[in-house]
């Protein structure tokens, strides 16, 4: 009878301790984080810092999803975060049309969203980036300020129909404003460093010469600086990127590169965590939180580097 009752007891304890454990779980305020692509370095590197911000409320519980730049991945994703019942959706669309679906489906459910980085065409969400057109700009009125008489430019395209890539693309073109520079060539290298690489070697086999490379990323400057210094033609040539890593400050200080605009990764996941804390208050969403681009040269990139 003694066991019987101590069972009982060690039953009664345990089924105390599951609901306390489930009521703790339903406490928390529940954030499916929805990331382009684990691989790319900026968007880990914001993915990192979201975590980082995170940390100072335990109340916060994130679900990490990785698309893995594959849009209907992302989709489903998105589906099994709210058939899980999250209280928030922030996403890092791996394209801008379409992400549109995903972003309805969590306003059907009534599930807030936040569009980090890249905006969506459609549905109602929380913007939280820079304006991309103004990282495009910055590196335009830089060349137009810098380029010789008569320069002859390359220019290397993000992903072909994605939002950043247009706007990128298009902020430099309108400050650039010089008719007597000439674009020998503008392609795609997919916002990747080996195929920035491989279109750089093409050019140099075509173009006997130019005086600058704008990449709208990084990680393709980083792969034309590669090839120019693989083909001893980085002389004379001024190569621009987008994003700021830590890669292209060493190259900016050694004098290898010439400019990149700094994407504040950390800034955009503190403003996108604020608006989930503002979410979990009862706050309602603003429309969107900007963090400023900024230019960075050999004149301030020991200031960035200590960041």
């Amino acid at each position: 009878m003694k066991l019987i009752v101590k069972l009982a007891l060690a039953c009664a304890v345990s089924a105390t301790a599951l609901s306390a454990g489930a009521a703790m779980a339903a406490d928390k305020f529940v954030v499916g984080y929805a990331n382009m692509a684990d691989t790319d370095v900026f968007v880990m590197a914001r993915k990192t810092a979201f975590i980082a911000a995170a940390k100072a409320d335990p109340d916060v519980d994130i679900k990490f999803t990785d698309a893995n730049n594959d849009a209907s991945k992302q989709l489903d994703q998105i589906d099994n975060l709210i058939a899980q019942k999250v209280n928030a959706i922030v996403v890092v669309p791996v394209d801008y049309q379409g992400i549109v679906p995903g972003v309805e489906k969590a306003n059907e459910a009534g599930i807030p969203v936040i569009a980090l980085g890249i905006q969506s065409a459609g549905g109602k969400y929380t913007f939280v980036g820079s304006k991309e057109e103004d990282a495009g700009r910055l590196q335009g009125e830089y060349m137009k300020a810098h380029l010789p008489k008569d320069a002859k430019i390359l220019y290397l395209q993000g992903t072909l129909g994605l939002s950043n890539t247009q706007g990128r693309l298009k902020g430099f073109q309108d400050a650039l404003g010089r008719p007597d520079v000439t674009t020998l060539a503008s392609l795609t290298g997919n916002y990747d460093r080996a195929e920035g690489m491989k279109v750089t070697e093409d050019w140099i086999q075509s173009f006997p010469q130019f005086d600058a490379i704008v990449a709208a990323n990084d990680q393709m400057a980083l792969g034309a600086l590669q090839a120019l210094q693989g083909a001893d033609r980085l002389k004379g040539v001024m190569i621009s990127g987008v994003d700021g890593v830590p890669d292209s400050l060493n190259a900016i200080k050694a004098g290898d590169m010439t400019q990149t605009i700094f994407q504040n990764a950390a800034g955009q996941a503190k403003a996108a965590f604020d608006v989930v804390e503002g979410l979990k208050k009862g706050e309602p969403a603003p429309a969107e939180k900007l963090v400023p681009f900024e230019s960075i040269t050999k004149d301030n990139v020991a200031q960035y580097m200590k960041k």
